[in-house]
């Protein structure tokens, strides 16, 4: 039998729901040493095994807290990484983890990422890979 090497790289490059899916349901598909890696990145951003979020913020502050962790494990490579983004803010407005004002912020943000891919993409200078 061949021995694979593991790519973390690529590994990191999914987005958590992806990675919470896998671990939940195919977790037959990949090697244990693969299990290992993607639970030290959902834990890494912030979540547990289950996809919950470990970091809440803390009693009286401003929901600076929940919006600090919410964007360190948030990448937008592909528009459909947006909508992983704009759901978590939406999530957390709706729980209280995040003010309303640093959730208009964050989704201006996002709405310009989104602006840039779709001139990346109508322009074609995104390079092919």
């Amino acid at each position: 039998m061949s021995d694979y090497g593991i790519d973390r790289d690529r590994l990191e490059e999914l987005p958590t729901e992806d990675i919470v899916r896998i671990l939940k349901e195919e977790t037959d598909d990949y090697t244990p040493e693969a299990i290992s890696i993607f639970r030290e990145i959902l834990a890494s951003r912030g979540y547990s095994d289950d996809g919950s979020s470990l970091r809440r913020p803390a009693a009286g502050s401003s929901g600076t807290a929940g919006s600090t962790a919410f964007a360190s494990g948030a990448t937008i490579r592909h528009p459909s990484d947006a909508i992983r983004v704009l759901n978590g803010v939406l999530a957390g407005v709706l729980n209280g983890n995040m003010e309303p004002q640093v959730a208009q912020a964050a989704t201006t943000v996002v709405m310009a990422i989104l602006h840039a891919l779709e001139q990346e993409y109508m322009t074609g200078s995104r390079e092919e890979s």
